[in-house]
């Protein structure tokens, strides 16, 4: 018994070591008010947050980026590295660790209220430009709807650079979650009011998950999706998301 108390004692101190040599590094888009970079540099937002309450009461220690998604994907290479909220798809299944849902999104098809063309169904839509930011699911799910760079498709790394280019009429509709459309489009210094939901493209998934490379270690990630569960049973993931003034996810 007593040898076995020390073991326990040995794994446990040896585990809080090695997390505090080896933090995790949790990575996200500028996406406000989901994770953005304050005017300080430093990483903000309601998932962050939520991921901070994960951290408490653990052995772990974490950092925070912010870069474009592009970037991100570049990060899986990183056996520490989990993204803050990365859509789960059957195509993506098998390439990452899931360590639990955080929140969700719903993906559009948009475009300004000056465009008169009706466009009632997504194939409508191919006579003309559609774009959406570089290395989302959206651009894949385009990509198998027949879209292709050389025709319709518009990609590009940043979301501000993707609404000023329908403000300017340089493309015609944008497939985007817009569950932070305002937020964004105020943030670009334009007007939210100009712009109208053509299509709702309930095809595309819409879970957002913790997502890790599949070399995280397996203490690690049973640790963070236990105390994510943890938080949701407690209503401390409800008070974070209350705080943000965002809708609570009807299933968590």
């Amino acid at each position: 018994m007593r040898l076995r108390m020390m073991l326990t004692v040995f794994v446990v101190v040896f585990y809080s070591a090695v997390c505090h040599a080896n933090p995790v590094t949790f990575i996200a888009e500028d996406l406000p008010p989901y994770h953005f970079k304050n005017p300080q540099g430093e990483a903000q937002g309601a998932l962050v947050d939520i991921a901070k309450a994960v951290l408490k009461g653990t052995a772990l220690t974490a950092t925070f980026e912010i870069m474009p998604m592009a970037r991100m994907f570049q990060q899986q290479v990183n056996p520490n590295a989990i993204m803050l909220s990365l859509l789960k798809t059957p195509n993506r299944n098998s390439q990452f660790k899931w360590l639990g849902k955080v929140y969700f999104a719903d993906a559009y098809l948009v475009s300004l209220r000056s465009h008169n063309d009706e466009v009632i169904h997504l194939n409508f839509a191919k006579e003309y430009k559609v774009a959406t930011i570089r290395g989302y699911s959206a651009q894949a799910y385009l990509e198998a709807q027949g879209f292709t760079e050389s025709e319709n498709l518009v990609l590009v790394s940043y979301y501000q650079q993707l609404w000023r280019m329908l403000y300017k009429n340089r493309i015609d509709f944008v497939v985007t979650n817009t569950l932070t459309l305002e937020n964004e489009l105020k943030r670009t210094g334009l007007d939210p009011s100009l712009i109208t939901k053509r299509i709702h493209l309930d095809e595309l998934p819409s879970s957002l998950h913790f997502a890790a490379s599949k070399q995280l270690n397996p203490q690690t990630a049973k640790i963070i999706t236990a105390r994510l569960n943890a938080i949701k049973e407690s209503g401390e993931y409800q008070q974070i998301l209350n705080k943000w003034q965002l809708p609570i996810p009807t299933r968590l």
